[in-house]
């Protein structure tokens, strides 16, 4: 069986990023807020990892941000 490819989603993860410097937090603070640790958002922005429902729900409330906003396309 053939190793899974990681998921590639760059302009999600600069809208998580851009979100998140828009609140003044670190990578280490979403992560907190979350309850996720720092790696998992590192790789959320860099658009390597796709989050469960539950954590990109948690990710939308913490950000102050709809999910469609985030991860869904649309821009604000």
């Amino acid at each position: 069986m053939p190793a899974k490819k990681p998921t590639r989603a760059p302009e999600r993860g600069h809208r998580i990023a851009r979100a998140r410097k828009r609140r003044g937090l670190t990578q280490q603070d979403l992560a907190e807020r979350v309850g996720v640790n720092r790696v998992s958002i590192a790789r959320l922005e860099a658009g390597t990892r796709s989050p469960s429902m539950s954590t990109a729900r948690r990710i939308a409330d913490a950000l102050g941000e709809s999910l469609e906003m985030l991860f869904g396309g649309g821009e604000r």
